[in-house]
């Protein structure tokens, strides 16, 4: 069993699938599914300030971060739902006047709303798999990535890698983590 953190996109599963033969745990990766979060929240907080109350939702808000941490996919799933059909009610009576905020709203809740349906799969407990040490993001990993490729290919860099050449350097390094560039490989040929 080999396990994969992706951000939704069944390419990588499949392609690890493929290439090892062995059963795929595909897990989503938490920081992707707190970005989107992140998205619903920001446009629901302007959207309160238009509000008379907006506790209710507010706590529906707050709480959905909370569901999926905890590996409440259905609750979370649920949790959408109201703040779709809230951002939906507050478009309906905000017609004719300004309804960006309650647009944007629904928009972002139902992208949130897909997302997470067409990944229910792949959506676990990830509070549970913190506590025993095991990953739940990629966000380290893509990171590290990120620096290394800023500080060589940066345009201020006197001796920078070509796209061209950061993508050989990278296909190398690749073949050592996996093996397929070791020495006693390179012996026999």
């Amino acid at each position: 069993m080999v396990t994969v953190l992706s951000d939704g996109d069944p390419a990588l599963p499949r392609l690890v699938r493929e290439a090892t033969g062995a059963e795929v745990n595909h897990i989503l990766d938490c920081w992707h599914i707190s970005i989107r979060i992140r998205h619903v929240e920001t446009t629901f907080q302007t959207l309160f300030s238009l509000l008379d109350d907006p506790e209710e939702v507010e706590a529906l808000v707050q709480n959905l971060r909370w569901r999926i941490w905890h590996g409440q996919s259905e609750r979370a799933l649920d949790t959408v739902e109201a703040l779709f059909r809230f951002g939906m009610h507050v478009r309906s009576q905000t017609v004719g006047r300004t309804n960006d905020a309650a647009f944007s709203a629904v928009a972002r809740t139902m992208e949130l709303q897909t997302y997470l349906q067409y990944n229910r799969a792949a959506l676990v407990d990830y509070g549970h798999r913190r506590r025993n040490g095991k990953p739940v993001s990629t966000s380290r990993a893509e990171g590290l990535v990120n620096d290394i490729a800023n500080a060589r290919m940066g345009k201020k860099r006197r001796m920078r890698w070509s796209p061209q050449g950061a993508h050989r350097v990278a296909t190398v390094r690749a073949a050592v983590l996996d093996g397929r560039l070791s020495k006693a490989r390179l012996l026999a040929a």
